[in-house]
């Protein structure tokens, strides 16, 4: 019987959190040139900020549904809090998503835990 641990252990092999978080910072300070734009405006991101895994997944579903089979892990920016069972961030979330193979799709960022 395999427990959850295994499984907890078999998917950060598969993406470890270092690569999500190393991927999350060089779209933020490199690419984005630390500006994250979000509904309710810019936010300013410093070079020297934490950024932490909250949670990681693999979704398995068809190829022509979304990115099909693949990784999503999500990132929060900045120091965290937990309020009444809700993670919240000093800067926003990072969504990214990963192929079955573990290359970097896409990054969505949030201002409010993703769902």
């Amino acid at each position: 019987m395999t427990t959850t641990t295994n499984h907890t252990s078999e998917l950060d092999t598969w993406l470890p959190d270092q690569q999500v978080v190393e991927d999350v910072r060089r779209i933020v300070q490199a690419e984005s040139q630390g500006q994250l734009e979000f509904d309710s405006g810019t936010t300013t991101v410093p070079s020297g900020t934490a950024y932490e895994v909250v949670s990681k997944a693999f979704i398995k579903q068809p190829s022509n549904i979304g990115f099909g089979s693949c990784f999503r892990a999500v990132v929060a920016i900045g120091e965290v809090a937990e309020a009444n069972g809700i993670l919240k961030s000093e800067f926003g979330f990072a969504t990214a998503w990963y192929s079955d193979s573990g290359n970097l799709i896409t990054t969505d960022f949030s201002e409010v835990t993703p769902v």
